[in-house]
């Protein structure tokens, strides 16, 4: 008779320690699986921020090849090409910033 108690007892402990782990490793889980479920809100977001510039420079492109206005807007913005008989005046900008650095180190 005392055996028997003795065997349900160490049963039982054993069974509440098991589920004592148990609990702790759904909680585990159960952080691990919040994790994973806010990046793929984070990485949602940015595909769609994705989506959304691919699809802009798709409309460039389209624009590009269809529109020679903006061919030529583009050519003469992005490259610096001009018409015949016009000037094109460049100014280097990292030079006008460099010498107005200067200037200032020299009146300090």
């Amino acid at each position: 008779m005392f055996s028997k108690r003795l065997l349900t007892l160490v049963i039982s402990i054993i069974a509440f320690i098991a589920a004592i782990y148990l609990l702790i490793q759904l909680d585990h889980a159960y952080e691990e699986f919040s994790h994973w479920k806010s990046r793929e809100v984070v990485l949602e977001k940015e595909l769609e921020g994705l989506r959304i510039e691919a699809n802009d420079h798709k409309q460039f492109l389209n624009r590009l090849r269809s529109d020679p206005d903006f061919q030529d807007a583009v050519a003469r913005k992005e490259l610096g090409y001009g018409k015949t008989e016009e000037r094109l005046y460049r100014f280097p900008k990292e030079s006008i910033n460099n010498s107005n650095l200067k200037r200032s180190e020299t009146q300090d």
